[in-house]
């Protein structure tokens, strides 16, 4: 793997040996916070010094004064909140834990690979320096905190503290089984409990300057049920951040990691919550009905850790601040210093994404359901595609991709056909050598429609989007890269558009879109500008487009450009529609505009949309909740939709409102020949015998 060196497959050795003897060695774990010993507090430490904290203190007075219940009743209140709150991590049971883990690793998982080269350095660091570590990893799975631990044991790595959900503690047994593992626990929304919100900003603050252990917590706060980065959470990161003001470590380092699963274990459940069934409730039967996973070797392929360059936030946070907590106690950090650290991480987690080849096979067979879904899609023809988008993402976009770059015939067939086989249930080669799909949805009556988030979808609505948001969910972390190309596609027109026109074309899609995208907010026009002829440039070099007389034409690379085009037009078409449907919504529903009604009103419009036009929300992704949520977020960012108090309800601006829709209108957007709907089931695989993808 030339472009990923320093990877290396953490369960090679462990094939090798006894995983007892592996999980029971003699260990003395590397501490990434250096501290005099006088400084590390144990659990009941930290316990006691959350409880006399001079704010936490000044808390229970006042609750205790305002409603009129006992010091003592409100102290024992707090004493349980803490140790609710608390981890409690136990070596004995990490080593438990450890084999069982290793088992299971061993059973899913071909390859784990590890940039080793990072984590040896990050290892390194540590050892010589004082500031306190956080450990922030991308979150596309629930195995995300479990893996990240279990590298660390690995490499003798202490393990983190870990902010956990209290659906987890909730979990018999394995609740407390993860408090031992380093996790502590924190309630979904305290805003309002005055009381609990201080002894958790204690908490933080404690174990940021004295704890010799990492923390670990996600950033986006919930999975990724799309696979691609998310917005980031700003509350547990902005304590963290604050807590540098108090003076007892002379750094915080957020460490970003990326996690990357050729076959994400929730995979099917990611379609469906994103369709609108809920996901199945935490519980420990729950768990165990989820080892059926483990009935197939390696039914989940490879999973890549990659490791970004740790963000110091002193850079950020300056002595001026310092000085000015010290004077001024209510003093707060200004929210776009903990902004500009969040997009950070996020965009060293999509910078140090590892495509695999399922994602690029992915990308390619979403083009050809769209455009050529009559011609057979042959195992050699998709070799020929793979090996030109690769070469095309690699070396224009220097995307990181598993395996080495290669134009050799044999070894990219056999890269593509060992992808292949964590998705026998899904993609298949039939007895001809042609891709195929294979039907993922079994029948909708076990779902229980009263808890539907959207609108309850037809049989033969399901039949097709299960399949296509499958394929999506494979795609979506190449727009990490793709993304700003793919703009630049949606605004230029076969006659041709003037250079203006299409930077301004971007500005309104890199606006709307960035919520999406996670693309951090720019308001210097000679920035987008920059960064979008860094874009045009890539374009231009590939022959996708060309330039003459102040007009950008297209190529006549139409192939790029029509993968490119097509994959961000689900996302445009969905903030049109959702447009229409805000400007229109008297007149279509009595209903008071929430966000609720929004998502049930825009599923049910896209619904018939996909079976009875040929023009907007063609494309089965459109029926996401995900997409619907983030459109939203965008509209009222930009104050387009703006949220009343005393209703609980929404309000539209209809001038921004009609400016916007005018502006999209003008878009142009080319469609695909043909619609999933039409084309989906000429690549559906009617034999109940497929031939295994084989080296």
């Amino acid at each position: 793997m030339e472009q990923n060196t320093g990877f290396v497959d953490l369960l090679e050795d462990r094939r090798r040996d006894c995983d007892f003897l592996w999980a029971t060695r003699s260990m003395d774990p590397s501490l990434p916070h250096m501290l005099p010993p006088e400084s590390v507090y144990d659990r009941q430490k930290i316990i006691q010094a959350v409880l006399h904290d001079e704010q936490v203190r000044l808390a229970i007075d006042t609750l205790a004064r305002t409603t009129g219940v006992r010091v003592k009743d409100v102290e024992n209140n707090a004493s349980a909140m803490i140790n609710e709150m608390a981890s409690k991590a136990d070596l004995t049971t990490v080593r438990w834990l450890g084999i069982f883990i290793t088992k299971a690793m061993k059973r899913m998982f071909s390859k784990i690979y590890i940039n080793e080269t990072m984590l040896s350095d990050l290892k390194r660091k540590t050892r010589i320096s004082q500031v306190q570590y956080i450990y922030v990893p991308s979150h596309r799975s629930y195995l995300d905190f479990i893996l990240l631990s279990y590298i660390l044991f690995s490499y003798d790595m202490a393990l983190p503290n870990i902010a956990a959900g209290m659906d987890f503690y909730n979990m018999r047994i394995v609740g407390e089984l993860l408090r031992k593992t380093g996790a502590f626990y924190i309630r979904r929304s305290f805003s309002n409990d005055i009381l609990y919100k201080q002894i958790f900003r204690s908490y933080i603050n404690t174990i940021v300057s004295h704890s010799d252990r990492a923390i670990e917590f996600f950033v986006e706060g919930t999975r990724s049920r799309s696979q691609k980065s998310t917005m980031p959470k700003y509350g547990l990161l902005s304590i963290i951040v604050e807590s540098l003001l108090q003076g007892d470590v002379p750094d915080i380092h957020f460490v970003p990691m990326s996690i990357n699963y050729e076959r994400p274990p929730e995979e099917l459940l990611f379609v469906y919550e994103m369709l609108g069934v809920p996901k199945p409730k935490e519980s420990t039967a729950g768990l165990f009905r989820s080892l059926s996973i483990l009935q197939k070797p390696f039914s989940h392929g490879r999973i890549f850790f990659n490791i970004g360059e740790p963000i110091s936030t002193s850079r950020f946070v300056d002595k001026a601040y310092r000085q000015r907590k010290i004077l001024q106690p209510s003093f707060k950090i200004p929210s776009s210093v903990v902004e500009n650290i969040a997009y950070l991480i996020i965009e060293s987690h999509k910078k140090n994404t590892v495509l695999m080849p399922i994602n690029i096979i992915a990308l390619l067979l979403n083009e050809r359901i769209q455009t050529k879904p009559k011609e057979p899609y042959t195992l050699d023809s998709l070799v020929k595609d793979y090996q030109w988008f690769k070469s095309f993402v690699t070396r224009s976009l220097k995307a990181l991709i598993y395996e080495t770059e290669t134009t050799d015939n044999y070894r990219t067939k056999q890269e593509i056909l060992e992808s292949l086989k964590p998705h026998d249930e899904f993609i298949v080669l039939d007895s001809s050598n042609t891709l195929k799909i294979k039907q993922r949805h079994k029948g909708a009556k076990q779902i229980n429609h009263s808890n539907i988030k959207g609108h309850p979808l037809s049989e033969r609505t399901l039949q097709i989007a299960v399949s296509a948001i499958n394929i999506a969910i494979y795609i979506n972390p190449t727009l990490a890269f793709l993304a700003e190309t793919a703009f630049i596609t949606a605004t230029v027109g076969e006659n041709g558009t003037q250079t203006e026109v299409a930077l301004e074309r971007y500005e309104l899609l890199r606006r709307l879109l960035s919520t999406e995208f996670v693309m951090r907010p720019i308001e210097d026009r000679a920035l987008i500008k920059t960064e979008w002829e860094e874009s045009l440039n890539i374009l231009l070099s590939q022959n996708c487009l060309y330039t003459a007389n102040d007009l950008i034409f297209i190529g006549n690379n139409t192939k790029l450009f029509s993968i490119l085009h097509n994959v961000i037009l689900p996302f445009i078409d969905v903030i049109y529609v959702m447009c229409i449907l805000l400007s229109e919504w008297t007149e279509r529903t009595s209903a008071e505009l929430t966000d609720r009604t929004i998502l049930v009103e825009m599923q049910k419009e896209v619904e018939r949309l996909i079976f009875e036009t040929k023009d907007w929300c063609q494309h089965p992704y459109c029926l996401s909740l995900d997409l619907y949520n983030t459109t939203w977020s965008s509209l009222l960012s930009q104050d387009i939709i703006a949220y009343h108090k005393h209703t609980s309800t929404y309000r539209t601006d209809k001038a921004k409102l009609a400016h916007l829709i005018g502006a999209l209108r003008e878009l142009p957007l080319q469609r695909p020949a043909e619609s999933y709907v039409g084309a989906l089931p000429s690549i559906i695989s009617t034999s109940s015998i497929d031939v295994p993808a084989k080296l």
